[in-house]
């Protein structure tokens, strides 16, 4: 574990101070902080204690504090990034090693995507080319494999090593865990015997704590098995509104968690407690501070990734015989899509407010797609109402307009909105149509997307171009926000400080396409990013109006040399017509 003396050395290096009022580290401070101070789990929540120390002690040194303020964020940022890569992490390496392939590379054998023969059944099959190169890019962001003209070999860390030949295939067919803590949290009824055998199991693979130097980010056997346990136990929390607005020190008690099964729901606290989210206090466990904000902040991230369990859970079948018809069930990603967007949601829509206000444009149509439950309209219902605004639900997904519907009957959304089902984002004709049929002009509706325009299925940069050709046509201004996506070299560099190598590797898995916010030059590692959001709107006509865009937090914490590239980790764009610019 990290010793008081190592990070107060750190934490009395200079650090900067933003344009805007950040403080952040030197890049030679970051970068021995992520590579020689543990963040994940334990090491997390000591590294938070030893800066309340810091602070205490040492409290009139203002570099000091701008210090902890850093360090502090990167802590709690790991929290909420590195579980779910962990857990893809947990599934990947655990088919890999059912098809023989870490063996090979602990051999030293370099591994060509395109021409990779495996035994399976005492058959010699071919993997496919595609879906493996999805998995070793995946692998060297995670900084386990590196890249040779095409192939890929071992990296040289010895915690690779160490976790290629300790970390086996999962045993069976992987638990379905989520919806088990879920049945047993909301507790309308007992779980099954199998049910209940199926999360006991679960216990026996709670790892312990190995004492080991830290000297690189690279994840530890213990820290993958702690994250593959926590994502569904924190999800099922979440589904059963058991864990909403957790703060430090509240108690989670089996017996009141699961009254039906209280020994099932200590299983829960104890994965809980190996990854610090909570520490025993008698029969009960007290939340900490790096369980609060996991709690609180953790569901939206993790039930994103985890919605595309169908595709780890027939791994070895993709593998084997490509893609093909395994397709992400959106009805999971429902809430998740609701909590990660609502601040987003919230940013278009003050900067809608913006454009109205300093250009007199007014708007009478509000058309939200990807819908989920209706997050932006229910944020515009609030501001607005329904009297000069018609509104309309787009989604292609049937589970996605029934949530909508049923937010609706609540009256959380507008009595006048009309909803349009099997509404393919990639198709824009679908929602024009329905538009006109309900008598409603598309010139200069307003459509507001989270995180939607990436679910468009084999796009190209040409077919994304006419995508947003049909919208622009139609006269829409488009409002929408993606998640950036980011080289290879930016996932290393900045190891657990965005979840984005496991974001691009479960949409590119499933045939999604991620793209930055603005042209990147070619990476030095993997393969080169697409064209960006911005460079196929302003194709298709959109004019980009850069002072009603909005950016989360950059993904280095600290300026950049040279061009000064550093990526925000996502963007909210805001496109006009060309005729309206």
């Amino acid at each position: 574990m990290t010793s008081f003396e190592h990070l107060l050395a750190l934490l009395r290096r200079p650090t900067g101070m933003s344009s805007a009022g950040y403080p952040y580290f030197e890049r030679r401070t970051f970068e021995e902080f992520r590579d020689e101070v543990a963040v994940l789990f334990t090491g997390g929540q000591t590294v938070l204690d030893l800066l309340g120390k810091a602070e205490a002690e040492f409290g009139e040194d203002e570099n000091l504090l701008r210090a902890c303020r850093v360090a502090r964020q990167v802590v709690r940022t790991a929290a909420i990034t590195a579980p779910p890569d962990l857990w893809l992490l947990r599934h990947v390496l655990g088919v890999h090693q059912e098809l023989g392939l870490p063996e090979r590379l602990l051999d030293g054998e370099a591994i060509h995507p395109e021409d990779c023969v495996v035994l399976v059944d005492g058959q010699e099959r071919r993997l496919d080319p595609e879906q493996l190169a999805i998995d070793l890019h995946f692998l060297l962001a995670r900084g386990f494999v590196e890249e040779y003209d095409g192939a890929f070999r071992i990296a040289g860390h010895p915690r690779v090593r160490q976790v290629f030949a300790e970390l086996g295939p999962i045993v069976g067919d992987p638990v379905p865990a989520t919806p088990l803590w879920r049945k047993l949290f909301t507790g309308d009824e007992a779980l099954t015997d199998d049910e209940a055998r199926d999360l006991l199991i679960l216990q026996g693979i709670i790892p312990g704590a190995r004492d080991e130097a830290q000297n690189h980010w690279i994840p530890t056997v213990e820290e993958i098995l702690t994250g593959y346990l926590l994502v569904p136990v924190v999800l099922g929390l979440r589904a059963a509104d058991r864990s909403t607005g957790a703060r430090r020190g509240d108690l989670l008690v089996p017996a009141e968690l699961a009254a039906f099964q209280p020994d099932l729901a200590r299983v829960a606290c104890e994965i809980l407690e190996r990854a610090a989210w909570v520490q025993a206090d008698g029969d009960a466990f007290q939340v900490t501070e790096l369980g609060e904000r996991g709690l609180t902040r953790g569901p939206g991230p993790f039930g994103i990734i985890q919605t595309y369990v169908s595709y780890m859970k027939q791994a070895k079948e993709i593998l084997l015989e490509g893609r093909r018809n395994v397709w992400v069930r959106r009805g999971e990603n429902i809430g998740a899509s609701q909590d990660a967007n609502r601040g987003t949601f919230r940013k278009a829509n003050d900067a809608l407010d913006r454009f109205c206000a300093d250009t007199g444009f007014e708007f009478s149509v509000f058309i939200e797609h990807a819908i989920g439950r209706g997050e932006a309209t229910r944020q515009r219902f609030n501001r607005d109402g329904e009297e000069r605004i018609r509104y309309f639900g787009a989604d292609l997904e049937d589970a996605a307009i029934d949530a909508a519907e049923r937010e609706q009957a609540a009256g959380r959304l507008p009595s006048n909105m009309r909803f349009i089902r099997q509404a393919d984002i990639g198709q824009p004709q679908i929602l024009i149509e329905a538009l006109r049929e309900a008598g409603v002009d598309p010139r200069h509706a307003v459509m507001l997307v989270g995180n939607g325009f990436h679910e468009v299925r084999d796009q190209t940069d040409e077919k994304m171009v006419e995508v947003f050709r049909g919208y622009h046509e139609a006269g829409i201004l488009l409002l929408f926000t993606e998640e950036n996506a980011l080289s290879v070299d930016d996932l290393r560099a900045t190891a657990f400080n965005t979840y984005h190598a496991g974001f691009k590797y479960v949409h590119e898995k499933s045939g999604q396409c991620l793209r930055p916010a603005s042209p990147r030059p070619r990476p030095r590692l993997g393969p080169p990013l697409r064209a960006a959001w911005s460079e196929c709107a302003s194709q298709a006509g959109y004019v980009r109006l850069e002072e009603y865009c909005a950016r989360t937090r950059t993904i280095y914490p600290y300026p950049r040399p040279g061009n000064g590239h550093n990526p925000s980790i996502s963007v909210s764009h805001f496109f006009v017509p060309a005729d309206l610019a």
